[in-house]
């Protein structure tokens, strides 16, 4: 009985810490401990207790996190707390089950460190909810980390230090990988200021989805001579270039882009079929001579009507450079930016609908992975969200100039064209992948050194 409420004080507090880690908190060092708890009791109990402990352990850390589901999905939005909690129980209970089989404390924390990634990775981009938030590298925020191995390979230290400080053997080495942690936290990237290839931009943020809104939010600042101007996501929620009666309306958008003489992102669509749900969620590129390309966005969020999903991560060449215009949920996946990096994007301008009916928590949650997407791929970040937080992002993943939530008005700074790439955009991409493949190699291996075993257990009784 002592070891079940034992095991039970310790859940709650690892699932408590979880949610402090996060906005409304943001309790950052707590992501550096948070997990050890969790990671004490899946090595020390039973397989059944290990998956309920870990099942438990979601349901807080998620539930309390990501209560603002109940806004969108009332009471559906356990279902899906229980479905991310699950990942979790399964990760408890295959470490529980391989923490038997290894006696080096080192390999079970280098095992534990590689399921964790695996799984998170699985369910982050592979499993059909994709879904991305509340991990233990998205907690830590950019860091030093961010451009080597991103925000998988952060959540791979994370879990390897912590599981090394539960084992009396390498507890002084997980701690002094935990402590180098948090001071990788604490000291910030330090601020870039833009040097060379200068570009003066702008966000606009309101949600009226009306022309001619955006258009006057887009004068307010012209004296500063914008030579970028980003608005948010279904800014214009209808084909501006295939609807006849707002044919104006694209006329205008250019006659705009030659006045102030800059270059413009807008979020749109572009329909296809009975328009219905044919239709591509657009982020389309014009400047003073015209159109010049669009991007469709590839990651539609889920269970909403929010287009067909692209296949290109195709970028716009323009007067200032290239920019690469990844919409909103894109911006969730890893994969999408550094695609569109590696595709040659110079900057990033990201149109985004923050819609005014989230809960602020929401909002500041998402607004958190914009950053780790500048820093991971080493980019300026222009982001125009319709209800907040849009912001001017640097290289660093430091806010250099933003606009509350649920305010209207512009958000303007200066950016840099870039074109270098960091490790991560070209190789460190990779290590998730190699942690699931290492992940299931490992389990492969030892169910059939398991399996040769039993089968050489039975001939060996039948030979006698």
């Amino acid at each position: 009985m002592k070891k079940i409420i034992k095991n039970l004080i310790l859940t709650v507090l690892s699932g408590l810490l979880v949610y402090c880690s996060f906005p409304p908190l943001g309790w950052w060092p707590c992501a550096t401990v948070a997990w050890i708890p969790l990671l004490f009791i899946a090595t020390n109990t039973t397989e059944r207790s290990a998956f309920y402990c870990g099942f438990l352990q979601g349901m807080i850390a998620y539930g309390f996190s990501l209560y603002w589901f109940t806004n969108i999905f009332q009471s559906g939005a356990i279902v899906l707390h229980a479905i991310l909690a699950l990942f979790t129980g399964i990760f408890c209970l295959l470490l529980n089950m391989t923490n038997k089989k290894i006696r080096s404390p080192i390999l079970k924390a280098l095992f534990a460190a590689v399921c964790w990634t695996a799984i998170e990775f699985f369910r982050s981009e592979i499993f059909w909810l994709r879904f991305t938030w509340i991990t233990p590298g998205i907690a830590l925020g950019p860091t030093w980390l961010s451009p080597f191995v991103g925000v998988y390979g952060t959540s791979f230290i994370i879990i390897f230090s912590s599981t090394l400080i539960i084992f009396k053997r390498t507890r002084v080495m997980g701690g002094a990988l935990c402590t180098l942690i948090l001071l990788l936290g604490i000291v910030d990237l330090p601020v870039i200021v833009p040097r060379q290839n200068t570009v003066n931009v702008a966000a606009v943020q309101s949600e009226s989805s009306v022309f001619n809104d955006y258009y006057e939010l887009s004068h307010i600042n012209s004296h500063l001579k914008p030579q970028l101007i980003v608005w948010p996501e279904y800014a214009i929620p209808y084909d501006i270039r295939d609807d006849t009666k707002k044919e104006e309306d694209l006329e205008k958008l250019i006659g705009l882009a030659e006045e102030l003489n800059c270059i413009f992102i807008v979020g749109t669509k572009t329909i296809f079929g009975d328009g219905k749900s044919d239709w591509y969620n657009t982020a389309l590129t014009l400047g003073p001579t015209g159109l010049i390309g669009e991007y469709y966005k590839n990651r539609p969020v889920h269970f909403f009507n929010d287009g067909v999903p692209g296949q290109k991560f195709n970028t716009q060449k323009t007067s200032l450079g290239i920019i690469g215009t990844p919409i909103c949920f894109d911006n969730d996946y890893p994969n999408v930016v550094r695609k569109i990096v590696m595709n040659g994007a110079e900057l990033i301008a990201a149109p985004t609908h923050d819609s005014k009916w989230w809960s602020v928590i929401q909002h500041d949650q998402h607004s958190t992975i914009f950053c780790i997407r500048a820093a991971e791929n080493y980019r300026w970040v222009v982001c125009a969200a319709s209800s907040g937080m849009s912001k001017i992002i640097d290289p660093h993943g430091n806010i250099h100039a933003s606009l509350g939530n649920l305010k209207v008005g512009t958000v303007v700074g200066r950016a840099e064209m870039i074109k270098k790439q960091t490790f991560y955009t070209k190789r460190g991409w990779i290590f998730p992948w190699i942690c699931l493949f290492g992940f299931i190699s490992w389990q492969l291996a030892i169910w059939l050194r398991a399996a040769s075993h039993w089968f050489g257990n039975k001939t060996h009784n039948k030979t006698n």
